[in-house]
């Protein structure tokens, strides 16, 4: 039986990256403290592991690529379940390919140190995990030959693989208005290295459904959570401090519907006979939440499956053009909406 990279790290205790960066075999590149990495490379010796060839199918070249990624906050990244789950699938396809990411950098390492500057890069891939702004794609696309963008927005003339943000949030609204609710509230995210709260897909897909039926914005029931549960906890109790409390709420991600859930929850209200609660992303604890969390499921492992496939393929010359794929998502109806008959 073939040891994987996730068995290595539940041993070492360490993150799956943080192996597949140690065992690269690049050291000026690994970002591995050294006794850690020699750890995890005596842990993956006692395992018996080797590194995967390349199927039959694959062209030699393919061994020889090189890929990496630019996070936001790689500490963060790694621990966050939406972000971890993208990694975890890019790695699979990497193995299957007899590749292992060889380095993590952070977006503004990028244009500090610039970290590529000593990497040959004839072969270098380089795949940006999470919604970065068209600028700072566009300046990492003169950098480095081989850019593929996942789970962010399209960025023309780019490689990249996504879902429709916009228009899974916004069949999220349409289904809490169907409910029969009309004062819905709204808890997104910005980032100084993405969207602005305004321009955030999921926001312009919670605005479109409120417009089409003709539901008014109401300023004091739209907040930005920054995708960070203690910022949401924070940005629900702003919004029950209104003069006139929202009956529900759509919230961009599941770890901000957490601390809304907490802050809704203290102050007396239960979900969902006070207030209808749907989220975005559907991680592994949305499921346990009490009630359980009605979300849009992103398919994480698969989105980072298809990129890691995808670059080594545009690597290779199969596709010649730039090209964007957009992956399916679900919506998960759980406990935590029920129907408004008040419409006032």
């Amino acid at each position: 039986m073939k040891v994987t990279l996730r068995e290595i790290a539940d041993r070492a205790n360490v993150s799956i990256s943080s192996v597949s960066r140690a065992l690269s075999g690049n050291e000026t590149i690994a970002l591995v403290h050294d006794q850690t990495r020699l750890r995890i490379i005596q842990i993956a010796k006692e395992l018996g592991y080797h590194k995967l060839q390349p199927p039959q199918a694959s062209s030699e070249k393919a061994s020889d690529f090189r890929v990496g990624l630019v996070l936001h906050h790689a500490k963060s990244k790694y621990n966050d379940p939406y972000f971890s789950e993208i990694i975890y699938g890019i790695e699979r396809e990497l193995m299957t390919r007899g590749l292992l990411l060889e380095f993590t950098v952070e977006v503004e390492e990028c244009f500090k140190s610039e970290p590529f500057a000593d990497i040959e890069k004839s072969d270098l891939g380089v795949i940006c995990v999470g919604p970065l702004k068209s600028s700072i794609v566009k300046t990492l696309s003169k950098q480095i030959p081989w850019l593929f963008c996942v789970g962010g927005l399209e960025v023309p003339g780019i490689d990249g693989v996504t879902v429709d943000f916009r228009g899974a949030a916004k069949h999220a609204v349409d289904y809490l208005i169907g409910l029969g609710h009309r004062k819905i509230a709204f808890i997104g995210g910005s980032s100084k290295v993405g969207a602005s709260l305004e321009q955030e897909e999921r926001y312009l897909g919670y605005n479109q459904a409120l417009s089409e039926n003709r539901i008014p914005l109401v300023p004091e029931w739209i907040r930005d959570g920054r995708f960070d549960p203690a910022h949401s906890y924070e940005a629900m109790l702003d919004i029950l401090r209104s003069k006139d409390r929202p009956t529900a709420l759509f919230v961009a991600s599941d770890k901000m519907a957490y601390g809304a859930y907490k802050a809704i929850q203290e102050v007396g209200l239960s979900i969902p006979e006070h207030i209808s609660v749907a989220s975005f992303d559907d991680i592994e604890m949305s499921e346990f939440m009490n009630p359980g969390l009605t979300t849009v499921r992103v398919h994480k492992e698969e989105m980072g499956r298809t990129a890691a496939n995808l670059l080594i393929q545009r690597m290779e010359g199969t596709f010649p053009l730039p090209m964007t794929s957009y992956l399916p998502t679900e919506f998960i109806v759980r406990g935590s909406c029920a129907k408004r008959e008040d419409h006032t």
